[in-house]
């Protein structure tokens, strides 16, 4: 090396190196020597990169003079760094972009000295990304599921290159995860580099999330409609370096529904009976999908079941609970709701006709996907002409025909908890009107006078049956109310006969052996109270009357008295008489006529 120097020491100055414009070129790795004296006090070089890299020279000169040094931009006029220390070693080091750079060597003291120049350049580890694009709208596109690589810090051309944006587009619901990962240290090797990454929405401009975490390490994970969105890296720590960047997409298991069913009125409609699929919590644009409304007709009276059930985790692994609320035919009226925990939700209601809503929202949890079932099912029996509310309105019983009724069933704020029912009397004989409901229901019935305005006879028994008889005026109308004493909603039979008797609910199909004689048997309970069930047998049709009466003979009550079936059939006193008075404790004779025969037992009833 002294050899070097001194050898160089008497060489002549470069005059083509004295300016800019002759300027001598030097490569990346070429040692130079040269002699600066009196007449030249200023040497300039040029060193051309053609990727990104690591710059630095080393100059040593002679102990004659003091050299200083300046590196200078592709412009040849920008300085880029300098070294103007006093010694006869200097340094100066640059992270560039590929272009040519000019380096300055100028003597600071002394009168004529040799130096050397030592340059080195180191490229970076990874491939560089398409540079420009500091800004969205030079954004370098990257697919949802791909990896590259970028640079971030090396200057050249007056710009040095702090941001890199990476734009992403999807093309449907998921989950976007970007991870970035750099070098440990930024290119010279002696300060830690740290990248910083930001997504932003589609505009390029709203931060949907941000990672500013100490390290190596980044992410920014997002749950995210369909779009464009853009990924900014920037410099946190260090100079220059590289960089990988990984994108991984993720969609939710279940297919989307059709966005913008945000409110009623723009609800999606949904089959009952059937099932239909849907996303919950994906943003874009500044909103996010936080609820959907689906609506659904129903035709006619029914138990409607609404059953979601959604993702039991998101794809970021978090918890994801949906609830549901149905509403009233208005699509604002909160029907039935359910909070419960977990990915299952349910709201059942009786509804009457009608277009009624669902709304599912996101409870807990980030976004995700879910499934609505909605089934109906209609009572057994079919509907009356709905309206029959009031005495006004009663629907007119045709005597010794059934007719089926719905109650309990709801639409448009009111729920149909009564019927009004009313009959011309055809003689001055005993009426009596019997009820059969579902299992689900119990009715009870009053029997009102012509005037509407008073109660002549009523039944509030448990059970499924009710039974009201009155002493009618020949001519004369009188009403039924039937109402709901306990269940939700179903369906019933209401007929008007001169018998007492509780035969069969129409709406079931005996399947019993036709009997082989006529048969009584004995009344069960017994004793009892307050009621006795009172069991016979017909081996043909024929005309029956079952009357009770005290031990003195008196009649008490006709429970039945009219032509039936072959068939074992039931019937039942309550222990009153036929205007309804409750019968003291006592001994009773069951009287069965039939055929021209007769059958008597004794029932006892206990109060």
């Amino acid at each position: 090396m002294v050899l070097s120097l001194f050898l160089l020491s008497s060489l002549p100055a470069f005059a083509q190196g004295t300016s800019i414009g002759t300027a001598e070129a030097i490569a990346t790795t070429q040692m130079k020597n040269a002699t600066i004296g009196d007449q030249s006090t200023n040497h300039f070089w040029k060193v051309t990169a053609t990727t990104d890299g690591y710059l630095r020279f080393l100059i040593s000169s002679s102990s004659s003079i003091d050299v200083d040094v300046m590196l200078y931009d592709t412009d040849g006029v920008s300085s880029l760094t300098k070294d103007e220390k006093t010694g006869t070693a200097s340094e100066v080091f640059c992270f560039v972009k590929p272009g040519t750079y000019f380096l300055r060597v100028y003597r600071s003291t002394g009168t004529t000295g040799s130096y050397t120049i030592f340059p080195t350049f180191s490229s970076p580890t990874r491939a560089t990304d398409g540079e420009p694009n500091e800004t969205p709208a030079t954004a370098v596109a990257l697919s949802p599921t791909a990896t590259s690589t970028g640079h971030l810090g090396y200057y050249g051309t007056g710009k040095g290159d702090a941001d890199d944006y990476w734009k992403i587009t999807t093309t449907e619901d998921g989950w976007l995860r970007v991870q970035l990962v750099s070098d440990s240290l930024d290119a010279r090797g002696d300060a830690r580099l740290e990248l910083d990454v930001v997504l932003l929405d589609i505009n390029g401009i709203r931060t949907l999330t941000s990672d500013n975490r100490t390290g190596t390490f980044s992410q920014v994970d997002y749950f995210l409609r369909p779009g464009t969105y853009f990924v900014w890296v920037y410099r946190s720590q260090g100079r220059a370096g590289t960089y990988q960047i990984k994108s991984d997409f993720f969609a939710p298991p279940l297919a989307a529904d059709p966005e913008g069913n945000d409110d009623a009125q723009n609800a999606t409609t949904a089959t009952i009976n059937g099932s239909v699929v849907g996303h919950l919590g994906f943003s874009s644009n500044g909103t996010t999908d936080t609820q959907d409304y689906w609506k659904f007709t129903t035709t006619a009276d029914a138990k409607l079941t609404l059953q979601v059930t959604g993702d039991s985790l998101d794809r970021s692994g978090k918890k994801l609970e949906l609830d549901a609320v149905l509403y009233d035919i208005n699509g604002t009226t909160n029907l039935i709701s359910d909070s419960r925990n977990g990915p299952f939700s349910e709201c059942i209601a009786h509804l009457r006709p009608g277009t009624y809503y669902a709304r599912v929202y996101r409870s807990t949890g980030n976004a995700g996907s879910y499934k609505l079932e909605i089934t109906a099912s209609g009572p057994p029996r079919t509907g009356d002409a709905e309206g029959n509310d009031r005495f006004a309105q009663a629907t007119t019983l045709t005597y010794n025909l059934s007719n089926d009724a719905h109650i309990g069933y709801y639409s448009n704020g009111t729920t149909d908890t009564q019927d009004y029912w009313k009959l011309v009397a055809p003689s001055a004989d005993s009426i009596y009107v019997h009820v059969w409901s579902d299992s689900t229901l119990e009715l009870d019935m009053n029997a009102y006078a012509s005037d509407s305005s008073s109660i002549i006879a009523g039944d509030s028994r448990s059970g499924t049956y009710s039974r009201v008889g009155i002493k009618p005026t020949f001519g004369a109308t009188y009403y039924f109310r039937v109402y709901r004493s306990q269940g939700t909603a179903g369906s019933y039979t209401i007929t008007a006969t001169r018998s007492a008797a509780t035969a069969v609910d129409p709406g079931e199909t005996p399947m019993a052996l036709i009997p082989r004689e006529l048969k009584l048997e004995q009344n069960y309970p017994n004793p009892f109270n307050p009621s006795t069930a009172i069991r016979f047998s017909l081996p043909e049709r024929t005309d029956v009357r079952v009357a009770v009466y005290t031990m003195l003979g008196q009649e008490v009550e006709v429970l039945i008295d009219a032509a039936l079936p072959a068939a074992v059939h039931t019937i039942s006193w309550n222990g009153k008489d036929r205007s309804g008075v409750e019968m003291a404790s006592g001994m009773y004779l069951i009287r069965l006529q039939a055929d021209n025969k007769q059958i008597v037992r004794k029932a006892m009833l206990v109060r």
